[in-house]
């Protein structure tokens, strides 16, 4: 039996999308710890390779038939870690507005709790929607943009940010409530 499970853990861990979800797990600390301290050369250099292993494990795992129940999991935790240590450093080093990071971090965790309610209501994992993305992209390009000291990144493109984030979990909810629905009547 113990075979069994230690092959099936090694087969979950050790495919390369999921090898790259916990290598953007390990570079989200560094990428705070190099952002607090003012080496933002460093940072965004992790925060490109972290965004390039974001790419490359879901192209790897839907293109050679490597897509896991783990995998479906660690993604989105990873990209949720990451955009917290960034915006934790940055709101520490005085950058970042603490309103933006209260309020992204409850929409994470509102997230985080729904899909693990909708998994266990369903017994499959979510997926992500297209609006999670572009909402995603535009919190990512925001942050990029307080990094760089953008002169456009005030209230307003942090407030859009947050309004597209929040749609997008509004519109998962909704797509989640139909598809139990539609679960519950064929059953």
């Amino acid at each position: 039996m113990n075979k069994k499970i230690s092959l099936r853990l090694r087969k979950i861990l050790f495919n390369l999308p999921n090898l790259m979800s916990l290598l953007r797990l390990v570079l989200a600390p560094a990428i705070g710890h190099f952002l607090f301290w003012g080496n933002t050369n460093l940072a965004l250099f992790l925060i490109f390779i972290a965004y390039s292993l974001d790419v490359l494990d879901g192209f790897y795992a839907r293109k050679f038939n490597l897509e896991t129940e783990f995998g479906k999991i660690i993604d989105p935790i990873a990209d949720k870690v990451m955009y917290a240590f960034i915006a934790i450093a940055l709101v520490l080093n005085g950058s970042l507005p603490l309103w933006f990071f209260v309020i992204y971090v409850f929409r994470d965790m509102v997230i985080l709790i729904g899909s693990y309610a909708f998994s266990k209501a369903i017994k499959e994992i979510p997926k992500s929607n297209f609006w999670g993305k572009i909402s995603a992209f535009a919190v990512a390009m925001s942050l990029v943009g307080v990094i760089f000291n953008l002169p456009y990144i005030d209230p307003w493109a942090l407030i859009f940010a947050l309004i597209l984030s929040y749609w997008s979990t509004l519109i998962y909810f909704l797509n989640g409530y139909k598809y139990i629905q539609t679960k519950k009547t064929t059953f």
